[in-house]
């Protein structure tokens, strides 16, 4: 009796590290430059500072990996935002986002705008349409 409670033990210890492993906890994956809580700006990497902001993460990442002529018939589903306005991070999917015109992929992040006509809607966005906000003290507001 004693040594199938031991096995049933020894079993469950090896299941538990063996899911813990599939976790990623023994080796890292890549992470996102944003983390949920700081304060950014929302900043096109284009020549016009506006930003498409989505619905859904999955929206976003097909939009960007669509042809000219898909990414036209997706647009109607995105919300422009001007540049300048100013979110909060809430979460964020490392290289979610795969482009056709970039060689690596781009993270795709969930913010809450706290600025302008959409305050309080969520959105995803592409990392590289988010900067930081920085106090000209120095500090994070």
């Amino acid at each position: 009796m004693r040594s199938a409670v031991a096995f049933v033990l020894a079993l469950a210890l090896a299941i538990a590290a063996s899911d813990a492993d599939s976790l990623g906890t023994a080796a890292a994956g890549p992470e996102c430059r944003l983390h949920a809580g700081e304060k950014v700006v929302l900043y096109s990497a284009g020549g016009d500072p506006s930003v498409f902001v989505w619905d859904s993460p999955v929206r976003l990442r097909d939009y960007n990996a669509a042809s000219y002529d898909e990414a036209q018939q997706m647009a109607f589903r995105a919300t422009l935002v001007a540049g300048g306005t100013r979110a909060l991070v809430a979460s964020c999917r490392p290289g979610y986002v795969q482009s056709p015109y970039s060689e690596k992929p781009d993270d795709a992040v969930g913010i809450t705008i706290i600025t302008g006509p959409q305050h309080g809607h969520n959105y995803w966005v592409l990392s590289s349409d988010v900067r930081g906000v920085y106090h000209p003290m120095g500090k994070n507001p």
